[in-house]
């Protein structure tokens, strides 16, 4: 069932859907394809984008636009087997917002605002799966999804060039966020209480990036929202390359493009204008060579992040914060991996050897040598033995976790806590089993992949949309237990407001707590991943078939095991005392000290080609350090507890003995009365 809805606006009247979605008991309001922009075509591609000039009389929002245009048939584009994909739209006039919005919100107004920035590799939107708002308008709030250009389309900078400046995926994003202040009241929303949620290594990049850029002294401008979310953003300062960087990849696009010998800058830029979207991604394909090319393109800022991260006067300025990652990042499998494995466990090991870990060498420039191959292979890849293919990819996934995300989210988090004394940082680790990531393909390795956050956040309208299931009712219980602490955040800036008893405490330098969402994150057993043994079956029957399980017939819901739910021995953890859960709350701080530990201490000190170590390797030792630290203080801890229990076990045994004793016996001086 569903009704339209009118909004009027200085564009022109706004026509949207009232929906009755299945989560909740109020209507939302969805205003599809509502256009921030002029389309950025002709003379508007790689130019900085326009404010939209408006409409005549009516526009019916009423569906999704095409998504701006991006690579297809890559690792974000994969289905599960038995899915038959369909083609993803794509358009360059695609700068369009999405917005949800409650039927008691249009009514009184002056809601909480989440604005949705998501994207992977300043490459890639979700093509087919998009993030919908519906379920999180029925909890109160104003949801808006910006679309934006990205890849060559949006962050292209030519040298010496003022016509071909780049950043335009960040001048896109801003003006989306002046769209929204100047609009979302007549849309039931607080313009002074916005939260804008970054996922994935685009969104939460440029997330950051937008608090940063409204710092700098040659950038001025009003604050666009007051809290942040950054939620799966690996290398933040990988993905904010040096101008230099971005130039260099720029002028080699252009070449590729046969645009280098135009000498006058607006020639060289309609030459490129000329270019069919088709011939400028192929450009691109030939650089990006699957996020392995030696050019980067993304936003091109002229100073330091970590400068930026370590001046305090910017810092304090920084809004109330969440951050989080998944428990297992790196399980976000490609099917060519999967496709290696099938093939023979000797493909999969070349490949690690001549391509992943190649990769990560050839990243840290001429001081690495193949002692720290021999490192590398020695923590993440000699945990199984030969032949075992599902322990090899399980170490590939570690790996991946470890030094994509977990060192990059273990330095972003010191540094902003280190910084900023005004506001509150709180950080998640979110560890769920079987989880179903935003191509609907289900993780059968431990923990989290990367994205499986997302459909359980945005709730059933997108777990549906991927699935084409309903929850089951323990799944809909964990999508509550999950979400309730998010929207607290978002209307309130706290996850727990009022809430002490099992908190969700700031995360400082004092006190590094980092929240379990989900199931409870589970320490791994050396440096293998903790895999589910109900599971092993099902990843060897993936690996010798042609065809890999489908999400429905791994996902049944009318089977009694519960895709979501972690094994017993899992879950009867997370019906201990608040003591445990306080200090699982701090154990996986401790794991993420050790993993930057081994990765920013011990590989620089033990292979350094000259032996001498700076400023920051010092640091990284006294952070080493104070991980060894905290493991001595736990085990001392323990053992003072052990012998306290002795001793009172052993005086109440005497109290015992005293009691019973005969009663004509001569009693010893010693009192047992408390």
């Amino acid at each position: 069932m569903a009704q339209q809805a009118n909004i009027n606006l200085k564009q022109g009247i706004l026509v949207g859907l009232k929906v009755f979605p299945d989560s909740a008991r109020s209507a939302v309001y969805a205003f599809l394809g509502v256009p921030y922009a002029e389309p950025p075509v002709g003379e508007l591609r790689f130019a900085p984008p326009r404010p939209h000039m408006g409409w005549n009389r009516t526009l019916q929002a009423i569906n999704m636009k095409p998504i701006c245009p991006q690579l297809s048939n890559t690792v974000y584009d994969e289905t599960p087997d038995e899915v038959i994909a369909r083609p993803a739209e794509m358009n360059e006039d695609c700068l369009y917002l999405n917005i949800w919005v409650s039927e008691n919100g249009l009514r009184y107004g002056n809601l909480p605002v989440l604005v949705v920035l998501t994207g992977e590799d300043m490459s890639y939107d979700w093509p087919r799966n998009r993030v919908t708002g519906l379920d999180m308008a029925a909890e109160g709030l104003v949801v808006i999804t910006i679309q934006y250009r990205t890849n060559i389309f949006g962050w292209i900078n030519a040298p010496e060039n003022n016509e071909l400046s780049g950043n335009y995926g960040l001048q896109d994003q801003m003006l989306a966020l002046d769209w929204i202040q100047e609009n979302v009241k007549s849309l039931g929303g607080n313009s002074n209480h916005i939260t804008l949620l970054g996922h994935g290594t685009t969104g939460a990049a440029c997330a950051l990036l937008h608090f940063v850029q409204s710092q700098q002294s040659s950038y001025p401008m009003a604050p666009l929202f007051n809290q942040m979310i950054l939620m799966s953003g690996g290398d933040i300062e990988k993905q904010v390359a040096p101008l230099a960087q971005v130039q260099e990849a720029s002028r080699v696009l252009v070449q590729k493009l046969g645009c280098q010998f135009e000498e006058n800058g607006k020639q060289m830029v309609s030459c490129l204008r000329s270019k069919s979207v088709s011939d400028v991604l192929k450009a691109f394909d030939s650089i990006y060579d699957h996020g392995n090319g030696t050019f980067h393109l993304g936003p091109s800022i002229a100073y330091n992040l970590a400068d930026i991260f370590n001046n305090m006067t910017i810092m304090n300025n920084a809004p109330n914060t969440m951050m989080g990652i998944t428990s297992n990042e790196g399980a976000f499998l490609p099917d060519y991996w999967l496709e290696l494995a099938r093939d023979n466990y000797e493909s999969l090991k070349s490949y690690v050897n001549y391509t992943l870990l190649k990769a990560f060498i050839g990243a840290n420039g001429p001081n690495s040598n193949q002692h720290i191959l021999e490192a590398l292979n020695w923590r993440y890849f000699n945990s199984g033995p030969d032949g075992d293919r599902i322990q090899l990819l399980a170490s590939m996934q570690k790996f991946i976790s470890e030094y994509e995300y977990e060192i990059p989210f273990y330095r972003l988090l010191n540094q902003m806590s280190n910084m900023s004394s005004t506001s509150e940082i709180y950080a998640y680790i979110y560890d769920f089993a079987n989880t179903m990531d935003m191509r609907g393909k289900v993780n059968l390795f431990a923990g989290a992949s990367h994205s499986s956050d997302l459909p359980l956040i945005f709730g059933p309208s997108l777990f549906q949309q991927i699935s084409r299931r309903r929850f089951t009712i323990d799944e809909e219980k964990m999508f509550r237990k999950m979400r309730t602490p998010i929207i607290n955040f978002i209307k309130s800036g706290n996850p727990n407001p009022g809430r002490v008893y099992e908190g969700w405490l700031p995360y400082t330098q004092k006190e590094k707590f980092i929240f379990n969402l989900g199931e409870a994150w589970i320490s791994q057993r050396g440096d293998i991943l903790d895999l589910d043994m109900a599971n092993i079956p099902k990843i060897e029957q993936l690996l010798d078939s042609e065809r890999a399980l489908s999400v429905r017939s791994r996902l049944n819901r009318n089977q009694f095991n519960n895709p979501y739910q972690m094994p017993s021995d899992k879950r009867s953890i997370q019906n201990a005392s608040m003591n445990l859960i306080s200090k699982r709350n701090s154990e996986y701080a401790l794991h993420l000290k050790r993993v930057y530990g081994y990765w920013q201490v011990f590989l620089p000190q033990s292979f350094s080609s000259n032996g001498q170590y700076s400023d920051d390797i010092v640091t990284q030792r006294l952070l080493y350090m104070e991980a060894s630290a905290d493991a001595a203080r736990y085990k001392q801890g323990f053992f003072v507890m052990l012998i306290l229990v002795s001793v009172l076990m052993a005086l109440l045994g005497l109290c015992i003995y005293l009691l019973r004793r005969n009663p004509l016996e001569p009693s010893p001086h010693f009192d047992c009365d408390l």
